[in-house]
């Protein structure tokens, strides 16, 4: 289950007080309402994850490469497999039909559930979406405060019997990270693969 909630970062193009963004006139036009675009300075949040193969997992890793972040758990029933799916789908489309390098584009899952998300799990769960997803997550003392900086929202239920049997509500947004680790957008739901294309294209475009 996920909560559909606007990240806390600021810097967005439509609502941030800094000055707008220095960008083509008519990208604006080409992107869907459901992306806002942030100032190519927003750096992402310092970080140190763990990912898929047990390695750590920082900036160092996404430098260079676009990649495309989503935050929820292997338990989850519907938005997280929904989303990675789309997302799978919207990175082949730019691979096959629009000539972006495989190695130039990954998928970042982040799992808010690290109790039960341990490495091998993660790997086995993003591996069965797309070879270019991986997985990461940390420690809760460690993950907890990227969350937050991110504007991440996950919260625990307490609903069910078992205590290993429970869900997690999270922040269903998408987040592109640029090549330079700054944050170029965020996808807002609804999620479609036209539209994370179009969008991801006309960004790609105006990057410098």
């Amino acid at each position: 289950m996920a909560i559909a909630v606007s990240a806390g970062l600021g810097g967005w193009v439509y609502h941030s007080k800094n000055a707008p963004v220095t960008m083509p006139s008519n990208i604006e036009d080409q992107l869907r309402h459901a992306t806002y675009l942030y100032a190519q300075n927003t750096a992402i949040a310092d970080f140190d994850l763990i990912d898929q193969d047990h390695q750590p997992f920082g900036k160092q890793n996404i430098k260079g490469k676009w990649t495309l972040w989503f935050f929820g758990f292997t338990h989850c029933p519907d938005i997280c497999p929904t989303t990675l799916g789309t997302l799978s789908a919207a990175v082949n489309v730019l691979i096959t039909e629009h000539n972006i390098r495989p190695e130039s584009i990954s998928i970042v899952f982040v799992s808010v559930d690290p109790q039960r998300d341990h490495s091998d799990k993660l790997k086995a769960y993003v591996n069965a979406f797309s070879k270019q997803a991986i997985g990461v997550t940390a420690q809760e003392k460690t993950l907890a405060p990227f969350l937050k900086n991110m504007g991440i929202i996950a919260t625990r239920q307490k609903t069910r019997a078992s205590q290993a049997d429970y869900l997690v509500d999270h922040s269903s947004s998408i987040y592109l990270i640029a090549p330079d680790t700054a944050i170029s957008a965020l996808f807002g739901t609804p999620h479609r693969v036209e539209n994370i294309v179009q969008d991801f294209l006309a960004i790609k475009k105006s990057y410098r």
